[in-house]
């Protein structure tokens, strides 16, 4: 079977393969650094100017929570500017942080906490705290605090600064389509990561994240230039139905055949729900989908729980439910298994292999080496074993955007500009694609990227699905918009 550009599935290590696979897109990847992404400064800026002003009252309000006969204390060493001096601590210092929360507040008292590296101090890092926020209203503040610092300083502060003015009718690109737009060029790369997934550096426009309000509108900070609209596809749930191809789980392939939804049927399963109008969308679907991707990235019940206490609930600004403990989590990862039973063969037989022979490797034939299954350290073995059942899936997931790339811009970008439409790629993020077409073209352009999408495991000489996948539809959804948005 030859997929786009010859590429093969032979399901075993092949690197004259995956080095024919890692060029294909390159002609994209040089555009797309090239051209850039147009912002919009004075949206961020105004961004960064409203998280500057929540970022003062919750300094505020977490030093007012330092008892009276401490603020001495805490002032001696804020070791503050001259314009914060009317604080008395650093809340930006970890030190002064566990200090307050630990010894002074009392925070996780009885509790077997988790330590810096050194072993100096007790850590304040941002799943701990998600953890502890029930015990006392300050940390949340510190949550949301640290949320804002990093938005602001990494984005709303950086961004405009590293834009650059293209001038209209002078594109310093090269390119004819007119332009008078501040642009960010970011450096993407394409062999840089273990499962060869596209990354973005100076800046990284693939970790901000949507799932918060704030990220949602640093986001809508990216726009289409004068002229045009944003197009955007990205893979439907490509990691689990990978995970269903190379399984064979049952009920998992029956679900991506119907179309149906499977974090509602992991949800009506494990709970033992039958209409799926009783499914509650925070206490049942949650925790499934949670489960879920837990079990591709091979999380343990202590990964789950902090997941589900830092992402599911921290970030949508929930409390932690009672029910939610750690044995909890063992018994629905257990349920999980019985419910796919499929999967644990799957991940055994990826554990073989790494212990057998030192490396796994995907459909494509990129191998991941690893190592740290020949530690004398249980921890560090755990570690390797769940790189060796997630690489095979996420490995699979990055081969299939990348050759989606390479095609969309042969067979889509090029066809279309062309025809003298406007049509420019402008970055890959995770299972996601963003072009610029001309305004009119959107909906036409989106629906042949999908096409692509969608076709990209078929045979380009015989248009037959990949026999290897077990029957699993490989969808995608689209997008057009003026502003980028999830």
């Amino acid at each position: 079977m030859a997929l786009y550009g010859g590429i093969e599935l032979p399901g075993k290590p092949d690197l004259d393969n995956v080095r024919r696979l890692d060029v294909l897109p390159i002609p994209m990847v040089m555009d797309m650094m090239r051209y850039g992404f147009a912002v919009d400064r004075e949206h961020l800026r105004r961004v960064g100017s409203e998280l500057g002003r929540e970022m003062a009252e919750l300094r505020a309000e977490i030093c007012s929570y330092i008892p009276v006969e401490k603020l001495d204390e805490f002032i001696h060493r804020s070791n503050l500017d001259a314009d914060d001096t009317y604080l008395p601590m650093n809340v930006d210092s970890n030190v002064q942080l566990a200090e307050l929360l630990y010894r002074v507040l009392g925070v996780g008292n009885g509790k077997v906490l988790k330590r810096t590296k050194g072993g100096g101090q007790v850590s304040t890092g941002r799943r701990q705290l998600e953890q502890l926020k029930a015990e006392h209203p300050v940390v949340q503040k510190c949550l949301d605090y640290r949320e804002r610092a990093k938005l602001k300083n990494t984005y709303c502060d950086a961004l405009p600064e590293l834009a650059r003015l293209h001038p209209r009718g002078g594109c310093w690109c090269g390119l004819t389509h007119e332009c008078e737009t501040w642009r960010v060029h970011t450096q993407l790369l394409l062999t840089r990561t273990t499962t060869g997934r596209p990354a973005s550096k100076n800046p990284n426009l693939q970790n901000i994240s949507v799932r918060s309000k704030w990220g949602a509108e640093i986001r809508r900070g990216f726009v289409a230039s004068p002229g045009t609209v944003l197009v955007s596809v990205d893979f439907a749930q490509i990691e689990l139905r990978i995970l269903a191809m190379v399984s064979s789980a049952v009920k998992l392939i029956e679900t991506f055949q119907t179309d149906g939804d499977p974090h509602m049927t992991t949800a009506m399963e494990a709970f033992g729900i039958t209409d799926p109008d009783k499914v509650d969308k925070i206490m049942h679907r949650a925790p499934a989908k949670n489960v879920n991707f837990a079990v591709v990235y091979g999380e343990s019940a202590k990964g789950l729980l902090e997941q589900l206490t830092s992402d599911t609930y921290g970030k949508a600004g929930l409390p932690v439910p009672d029910w939610l403990t750690l044995e909890w989590c063992e018994q629905f990862i257990a349920k999980w298994f019985e419910i796919y039973p499929e999967v644990r063969e799957y991940i055994e037989k990826q554990h073989y292999r790494a212990r057998r022979y030192g490396l796994v490797w995907d459909q494509v034939g990129r191998i991941r080496r690893i190592p740290e299954v020949r530690s004398v350290h249980n921890r560090v073995v755990a570690a390797g074993l769940r790189q060796a059942s997630n690489m095979p899936i996420q490995g699979f997931a990055s081969e299939l955007l990348k050759l989606a790339m390479a095609e969309v811009h042969t067979e889509v970008v090029r066809v279309v500009r062309d025809a003298g439409v406007w049509c420019q790629p402008l970055v890959p993020v995770h299972d996601e694609l963003v072009l610029e077409v001309d305004e009119g073209w959107g909906e036409t352009v989106m629906g042949l990227v999908v096409g692509v999408f969608e076709g990209v495991l078929r045979d380009k000489g015989t248009g037959e699905e990949w026999e290897g996948g077990g029957g699993v539809p490989v969808k995608a959804d689209g997008k057009v918009m003026g502003r980028w948005e999830k």
